[in-house]
């Protein structure tokens, strides 16, 4: 599908999305991949390991990532995908790639340049787009809204739409919160070791690797502080109106419901003083910590009291 200048939106890449998804008539989750796809004139291929042997552009992306648009001038231009990812990611991984199909500004960006080719901030940038307009395309944010908006904000909410949406639940998370209009955000938190600094590989990154926003540089601790922090703040995500912002890599002490949930390995709901993310706020988030399996990882749901939200979105009255 090619974007002339008169059909250009503006540079918010769900705008893309919600014109694509009108004009494919498609009103209602899960959203279907494929319907979109061949929407957009492409072609939709599995790759392995095995099969990426004869191709050598194949065999390199496959290190960094589960999907890879190829552009081809002469033909239909295809979205790899790996054919060992999950249902869940492998259709966030494909939404992605048809964001940098549709945005008229990432036409001409070579997703094979090597790291030294581009710099790491546009690249970053570009990359932070396409998530939004796959989102976009995944958990439409009118039909999202309208679902968060009649469950009591929990992660019991978050799973129900992670289910309904065909999601995975780390990106429901992420969606949850970025588009909820009350007052709440999530925390993913691991543990201090896995932000020790490492020697930087191009096969580091598992060929399944949820394709995210939040790859940022976190805050170092001092070595001597691991022994304080064993937990810290992998990334966070917020609502608009939630009052305060975590940093990636502050630490977690013991002592608090974070700790506990990920040293029992059970959720736990409960109050947690804003202390602990390192606030000096004197109030108390409503939380609930739920262990992501053999991750380590602990996702956290933080949330406050909101007096003012209304929950009518359908009719256009949020506040």
């Amino acid at each position: 599908m090619k974007f002339t200048p008169e059909s250009y939106l503006g540079n918010d890449p769900s705008l893309y999305a919600r014109k694509v998804l009108r004009e494919c008539g498609l009103k209602a989750p899960p959203i279907c991949e494929k319907t979109v796809v061949d929407f957009l004139g492409l072609e939709l291929k599995e790759f392995s390991v095995n099969s990426s042997a004869q191709n050598p552009a194949l065999c390199d992306i496959i290190k960094t990532a589960c999907a890879w648009l190829q552009r081809r001038a002469n033909g239909k231009s295809r979205i790899w995908v790996h054919r060992d990812t999950y249902l869940e990611r492998k259709r966030l991984s494909v939404f992605h790639e048809c964001g940098h199909a549709i945005l008229p500004w990432h036409e001409d960006f070579d997703y094979l340049c090597s790291d030294d080719d581009v710099d790491p901030t546009v690249r970053s940038h570009i990359e932070r787009e396409a998530f939004g307009c796959g989102s976009e395309f995944l958990m439409p944010r009118e039909m999202f809204v309208e679902d968060l908006l009649s469950l009591e904000t929990s992660i019991s909410a978050i799973e129900q739409l992670r289910y309904r949406y065909v999601a995975s639940m780390e990106a429901t998370a992420i969606r949850y919160a970025s588009i909820h209009p009350g007052l709440c955000g999530i925390v993913m938190v691991e543990p201090a070791e896995n932000q020790r600094p490492k020697p930087l590989m191009r096969d580091d990154t598992s060929p399944v690797q949820m394709i995210l926003p939040f790859r940022m540089s976190t805050r170092p601790l001092p070595a001597e502080d691991e022994k304080r922090y064993p937990l810290k703040v992998k990334y966070f995500a917020k609502s608009r109106r939630f009052p305060k912002y975590i940093a990636p890599g502050t630490g977690v002490e013991e002592g608090n419901p974070v700790f506990e949930a990920w040293a029992s390995g059970k959720p736990l709901q409960d109050e947690i003083p804003a202390s602990v993310f390192g606030s000096s706020a004197e109030w108390a988030y409503n939380a609930e910590c739920i262990p992501l399996g053999k991750s380590g990882m602990v996702l956290v749901l933080l949330w406050l009291p909101d007096h003012y939200l209304k929950p009518d979105f359908k009719n256009g009255a949020i506040l």
